[in-house]
């Protein structure tokens, strides 16, 4: 029996495609872009693969099909129209036209009659064009799905390791996370069920636990004492764009206020098992230095970026307005820089360290933008030290102190890739 396992490089589908049997199934990786898998891997981009004929050919030696792809915020490359709509569609249709004999959906709780928020909506139009096809499916809702190396167990490790704890609203909100484990039980059971009729599931955890209470447990097991708690409302959401983290969106934070609980019995009775608590995973072992140093630096790339880019920022205000004219002069003729050029190269460069410094803030090609600082900062390090080599004696280091720079630019770089 051959499977397909769209977005299997997510954290659920790599957990999906790693907890299958691989000398049991033909395993298919479905990924958008070439990386070692010791799978089978079919290319597909849901971003932009709406078409049914295009998936007819990807499908004709499978035999069940799971849905596994997600995102939490939208960019300009990924939408939920795309990802979790219009490609889904097109996948489940042909499904029906090539004879696969199963689909497992990977939808969201939330995603009923009374969902308001774009995410859910676009969950919801995909599992309604399912519902009418002829073929066999099971749709699974999950909860928050958490694992040990999860994103949004990270995400929890963060926020409860800050010095103060941001709550949102009261803190009230219920949550029923599920174990990514549990999840891949229901998959594996899917998989082996023999009844034909169609299956819906709400995949919660079997406790329930508050917002508050959560990022409590979570500080705790990372050996915190309690910290003052501040709430922070719901309008706040734009700030995770500013900070980098989809999962503070605003459509996330909605998603949040509604909670996110079900009734846990129709899952323990399709498993026939008992699932797991959190008590029973992540906080069964005490924390490892690892893990609490990964808690400790999950918020210190952005951090990281908004200090880098206050220092190209400041730096262009001081050469240009503030620093004596006459000494600024000076020090561009001390590099060989003299007569009509001296006056716009000086504004030119500070207008340089000025947009620099508003890109990396902004988050513009960031990646990009590090690698051109480290070379801009390696130039003006290597030209000074050439022909004004007395700044190494300079009692505040002005020229030693670009070393320091250079090793957050290259741990900034290291950290983004990791995140």
């Amino acid at each position: 029996m051959n499977i397909l396992i769209t977005g299997a490089s997510g954290f659920i589908g790599s957990a999906i495609l790693d907890g299958l049997d691989a000398n049991t199934y033909g395993l298919y990786a479905g990924l958008r872009s070439k990386k070692e898998s010791p799978h089978q891997v079919i290319f597909c981009d849901f971003a932009k693969d709406f078409d049914s004929e295009i998936w007819k050919e990807r499908l004709k030696d499978i035999d069940i099909v799971i849905n596994a792809v997600g995102i939490i915020a939208q960019n300009s490359s990924q939408t939920f129209s795309a990802l979790h709509t219009k490609t889904p569609i097109a996948l489940f249709k042909a499904c029906e036209e090539v004879g696969v004999k199963k689909v497992i959906q990977i939808s969201a709780l939330g995603t009923d009659a009374n969902a308001i928020t774009e995410y859910h909506k676009s969950k919801r139009e995909a599992d309604e064009y399912l519902r009418k096809l002829k073929l066999q499916y099971y749709i699974l809702k999950p909860s928050i799905v958490y694992g040990e190396d999860g994103v949004s167990t990270e995400l929890f490790k963060g926020l409860s390791a800050l010095p103060i704890t941001a709550i949102i609203d009261d803190g009230e909100q219920l949550l029923q996370p599920i174990y990514i484990d549990d999840l891949v039980k229901t998959i594996n059971t899917c998989i082996e069920d023999i009844k034909t009729e169609s299956i819906e599931l709400d995949l919660v955890g079997p406790k329930t636990i508050s917002y508050k209470e959560l990022l409590r447990s979570f500080r705790s097991w990372l050996e915190k004492k309690p910290t003052f708690e501040i709430k922070i409302p719901e309008a706040l959401s734009f700030m995770g764009a500013i900070l980098n983290e989809p999962a503070i969106s605003k459509d996330n934070l909605i998603m949040l206020k509604q909670g996110s609980i079900a009734d846990v019995k129709p899952l323990k009775d399709f498993l026939k098992s008992p699932l797991k608590s959190m008590q029973e995973t992540i906080f069964l072992k005490p924390s490892t230095p690892a893990q609490k140093l990964s808690a400790n630096f999950y918020f210190m790339p952005i951090l990281s970026q908004f200090v880098l880019g206050f220092i190209w920022i400041w730096t262009a205000i001081v050469s240009a307005f503030l620093y004596p004219h006459e000494d600024a002069i000076r020090l561009l003729n001390e590099v060989g820089i003299s007569g009509v050029l001296e006056e716009p190269l000086l504004y030119i460069a500070a207008f340089l360290d000025l947009s620099i410094g508003i890109l990396t803030i902004i988050g513009w090609r960031l990646k990009q933008l590090l690698y051109f600082q480290f070379l801009v900062i390696v130039v003006y390090t290597l030209v000074l030290s050439f022909f004004a080599p007395y700044h190494w004696l300079h009692p505040f280091g002005p020229l030693s102190k670009n070393f320091a720079l250079l090793m957050m630019i290259s741990m900034m770089l290291l950290m983004r890739v990791k995140k």
